[in-house]
């Protein structure tokens, strides 16, 4: 396969001329068999899995080939929405100014059409492997990152020596998705350096005292399990624990076009949204969009986690297809027995009413396609959040209702139990508490 660089003047003279007929370029331009798909973005996603995917892709469909640049999301974005660049690779959403000229453009990136999900991004703290700390709570995790409290290992129940604590590059998703959890707006403390991914690297080998921000995939130390405090049990980054719900530090990843693909572009999108894509997203350690029961651990509890909006009981968007999902492993596997935890931020008023009447409507929604099933709501409102509650994205991870199916169902032994009833034929069970 060739991988040749995307913005060479060559290359640009030729789209100029190819591009200076049309007034308005429309949406997405199909890509010729003869043109190289122009791939940009994050320098992490083009390190690795963009080539992993593109190579696949080369080898059962050789007619198609690739041209990959590592130019940033940011630089990413601006060379898409030019024109000159059929694909970003990134973890975030379009800024405001992004969307505003794709709009301009006739499309949106906020919309299917435009914004492609390809993988789930799973992000930890790394520690080099000779560390001897093994787990960390989120006030120590702020202390280091956030705060700059925290400055020496002893804090951290290690040796007295100085934490060599370093963050990926600004545009990195991994470090995103770290300070929208942890910093909210304050972001990473500023005097913390900042170093690009083969540093990174190399630094996380011959420095035990380095601490850093990593994705599952590229991680080569270790990645420390977090509890939200010191009461409760660590839990690590995980493709099971991401899928369990159990682990709440993880990102979607995007393929985002101009507008509506079509052509070899489109065909591409489709292969790595389906199993031979999927496949590849497995191998490079980041979580698959759907895991098939042909891949499943057998031993994997049946497990999902339903986000909500603030203040309200209605399921997100995200989590109703993760519902769908839910309803075929139930059906796939007869389960009679659902338990439905529900809970709520720091900051939500009336938190056990609203954790109740959370709980009740994935019991709803559940019931509308299994009419048949035993459940036990609990609702545990502001109880053993899973995020830090003074950032939005710590907030929006609280609130949530936790499915337990049949033979991983938790000690529900509680005083918040309240409810316990049988559903048949799309009855109601139980309601307000």
């Amino acid at each position: 396969m060739r991988l040749v660089p995307v913005f060479t003047p060559a290359f640009a003279s030729a789209l100029a001329l190819i591009t200076s007929g049309c007034s308005t370029p429309p949406p997405q331009q199909a890509v010729s068999a003869v043109t190289p798909i122009r791939v940009v973005g994050a320098e992490n996603l083009m390190a690795k899995l963009l080539p992993a995917l593109a190579d696949a892709y080369h080898k059962i469909h050789p007619e198609v080939e690739f041209a990959l640049d590592s130019t940033g999301t940011q630089a990413g974005f601006r060379t898409l929405l030019d024109g000159q660049a059929d694909l970003v690779a990134t973890g975030r959403a379009a800024s405001p100014s992004e969307e505003e000229q794709a709009k301009v453009l006739g499309f949106s990136f906020a919309t299917p059409q435009a914004r492609h999900i390809v993988a789930v991004d799973v992000v930890g703290v790394e520690a080099n492997g000779s560390n001897p700390i093994e787990h960390l709570d989120y006030d120590q995790v702020i202390g280091v990152f956030c705060t700059r409290s925290i400055q020496s290992w002893a804090g951290l129940g290690g040796a007295d020596r100085p934490i060599h604590a370093i963050a990926p590059n600004l545009q990195s998703p991994s470090r995103a998705l770290f300070e929208d959890f942890f910093c909210g707006p304050r972001g990473i403390d500023p005097k913390i350096p900042v170093q690009p991914p083969d540093q990174l690297a190399g630094s996380m080998a011959s420095d035990p005292d380095v601490l850093t921000i990593s994705s599952l995939a590229d991680a080569t130390g270790k990645l420390l399990a977090l509890s939200p405090d010191q009461g409760m049990p660590p839990v690590g980054p995980s493709q099971d624990n991401i899928t369990r719900g159990s682990y709440p530090l993880y990102g979607d990843l995007y393929l985002m076009t101009r507008g509506t693909p079509t052509g070899p572009l489109a065909a591409f999108l489709k292969w790595v949204q389906e199993p031979g894509g999927q496949e590849v997203v497995d191998d490079q350690k980041f979580v698959p969009l759907f895991l098939r029961p042909s891949r499943l651990d057998e031993s994997r509890p049946l497990r999902e986690t339903v986000h909500f909006d603030p203040g309200k009981s209605d399921p997100d968007d995200r989590s109703l297809a993760r519902l769908d999902r839910l309803v075929q492993e139930i059906q796939e596997r007869h389960v009679k027995h659902v338990v439905l935890e529900g809970y709520t931020d720091g900051q939500e008023p009336n938190a056990y009413v609203l954790a109740d009447q959370r709980a009740q409507a994935v019991r709803k929604l559940l019931t509308a396609k299994v009419p048949d099933l035993y459940f036990e709501i609990i609702p545990r409102g502001p109880k053993s959040p899973i995020a830090p509650n003074d950032t939005p994205m710590g907030r929006l991870i609280n609130r949530r209702v936790q499915v337990y199916l049949g033979e991983d169902e938790r000690d529900t032994d509680d005083s918040a139990a309240v409810n316990s009833e049988q559903t048949s034929g799309g009855a109601n069970a139980g309601g307000a508490h």
